[in-house]
């Protein structure tokens, strides 16, 4: 079954560099990976890491679950996992291109919806044993999220977050400021009567992915659109004078924004948890 209600017409900058690493580079999965003494932080491990990055959030899931709700479902990665250890998983993105590879990457057997988490009103209360959200957090709106987890999840149903937070105030303009404060994050879970069974800190696993994403970036990418500038500027001056007019500013400051994205950067501002809440009575 496929419902869809929301077009997503603005596209999260980070939807569509990970659609452009899917299609240029492979990804199975469009989120961090995992890396290990065994996995070194190298761009051909990366898909290596993303597994095991499943793989770990996949243990943390208690016994007792059947029904799954994938909030985020990115290109359907991990919903494939979850329908081959054999949960009844129902997906939820707002971006049509994420649905349409999830369903191919599951060959149909979930349930899909394109719309906002926030906003869906679809699903029956007490619908699911647990909702999982892997790097979606930050794109829910919190108060009415946590009305919706507290609606749709069963009497001690589970709520599992697998994301990065902002750990302190960020005070270097061009770092990204994405992610919910942590603090903040879970205070609302205990106001909601969600009580916290896990907390896996999971940091210094997952920053080395901002390394190979820079690298993506500065050595891959950048180049390339250097490339094609110069070819515009030689083959169609004027093309190019409108474009770099409305372009220039824009262009340099993700260039800059970039360049600090690396590890050792990123750990200062943002950690990395996996949470397991249990909803109370």
């Amino acid at each position: 079954m496929t419902t869809k209600k929301y077009q997503h017409i603005k596209t999260y900058h980070n939807d569509i560099a990970l659609k452009l690493a899917h299609k240029m580079f492979g990804l199975e999965h469009l989120h961090y990976g995992y890396f290990d003494s065994t996995t070194p932080p190298l761009l051909e491990n990366i898909n290596k890491a993303q597994n095991t990055y499943v793989e770990k959030l996949l243990e943390v899931i208690p016994n007792s679950v059947k029904t799954i709700l994938d909030v985020g479902c990115g290109t359907g990665g991990v919903a494939k996992k979850l329908v081959d250890k054999g949960y009844d998983v129902t997906c939820i993105a707002p971006d049509p291109y994420l649905v349409e590879k999830t369903l191919e990457n599951t060959s149909g057997k979930v349930k899909t919806y394109t719309d906002l988490y926030e906003n869906i009103e679809d699903f029956a209360p007490e619908s699911f044993d647990l909702i999982l959200m892997s790097e979606s957090c930050q794109y829910i709106k919190p108060d009415p999220g946590w009305e919706q987890n507290k609606k749709i999840l069963k009497k001690g149903g589970y709520y599992l977050v697998a994301d990065f937070f902002r750990i302190r105030p960020i005070d270097n303009p061009t770092m990204s400021k994405a992610g919910q404060p942590l603090e903040d994050f879970l205070g609302r879970a205990e106001k909601a009567n969600f009580k916290l069974l896990k907390k896996i800190d999971i940091t210094p696993n997952v920053a080395p992915t901002m390394d190979i994403y820079q690298e993506i970036l500065n050595v891959r990418l950048f180049p390339l659109l250097v490339a094609a500038n110069e070819y515009i500027i030689r083959s169609l001056p004027t093309i190019h004078k409108i474009f770099s007019f409305f372009l220039k500013k824009k262009v340099s400051f993700l260039v800059e924004r970039y360049k600090t994205q690396n590890a050792e950067n990123w750990v200062k501002y943002k950690g990395y948890y996996i949470f397991l809440f249990q909803k109370g009575s």
